[in-house]
């Protein structure tokens, strides 16, 4: 396990799902952990479970939305005061998904059709349809996000010469997920963002790199409705270790770019998905 002993971090997105186990992880690992969420209940349960470890940043939870710009300025500057002005590592984790309940019957369709042996005849047609509010948002809270909470950490980690971030990217950024074309778009700048950030703040003594997971069962695939369990057997079936990845393998990735024996690693994308994508 990698050894954080002393280390102030903070992660977005926390109240559940990838960014809990992350929080929890680094906690276990000796550091301190500073959580957000969008939903006030689900950062103060995760925000106790880390005081059980007395593993808890004293501000309390940080309650929000990453894409609010000014609230984010304000958590860094609690963030700063409560810890003295020091922070280690940032885990931009906060994101959604979204289907539109139109793509959705027509991704049931294709099922249909390719279950009965094709040919898959229904197209998509998503990216048509889409909205200007469905596709701002989703890269206000990806892609805004990322950067606003960044550069407040940016803040914190240049005057100490040290720092870790880490970025929630996916393999929707690396590929590209029919149906989501929003997110997909999020995800892949997501990754641009990350490497230009290395190559600028890599002097400064900071380190940037994203995960890229596959398929992880965890509630963000509630998106997929009653379609769920269909979708991911499909899924399992076309991933090499023949199943979906568990929240407690993505934070081991995360555990690992934050400790020491990641220290050559920056502008990179480790990507824990299974072999779905070889």
């Amino acid at each position: 396990m990698a050894d954080l002993d002393g280390k102030i971090a903070f992660v977005t997105g926390a109240g559940s799902g990838l960014g809990r186990e992350i929080a929890l992880s680094f906690a276990r690992a000796g550091a301190r952990v500073a959580v957000n969420d969008l939903r006030a209940a689900a950062a103060a349960a995760v925000h106790e479970e880390l005081a059980v470890l007395g593993a808890a940043v004293s501000c309390g939870p940080l309650v929000g939305d990453v894409s609010d710009s000014a609230r984010v300025r304000g958590w860094f500057e609690t963030l700063g005061q409560t810890t003295g002005g020091r922070l280690d590592v940032l885990v931009n984790n906060a994101g959604y998904a979204d289907v539109d309940p139109e793509t959705h019957a027509r991704m049931r369709r294709q099922i249909e059709e390719l279950t009965a042996g094709g040919p898959v005849v229904t197209a998509l047609d998503a990216t048509r349809r889409m909205t200007d509010e469905r596709w701002t948002r989703m890269l206000a809270v990806h892609l805004n996000g990322t950067f606003f909470c960044t550069r407040e950490a940016l803040g914190l980690m240049v005057p100490q010469g040290s720092g870790r971030i880490i970025n929630m990217a996916s393999i929707a950024g690396t590929t590209g997920i029919a149906g989501v074309t929003h997110y997909s778009a999020a995800k892949g700048a997501i990754i641009a963002f990350t490497k230009a950030l290395a190559r600028e703040v890599g002097p400064q003594g900071i380190l940037v790199n994203a995960i890229a997971p596959g398929y992880i069962d965890t509630p963000l695939l509630d998106v997929m409705g009653d379609q769920r369990a269909m979708q991911t057997a499909m899924i399992a079936l076309q991933t090499a270790v023949g199943r979906l990845g568990e929240a407690r393998e993505i934070a081991a990735t995360a555990l690992f770019l934050a400790g020491p024996g990641s220290s050559y690693f920056t502008g990179q994308v480790l990507s824990p998905n299974g072999g779905l994508v070889i």
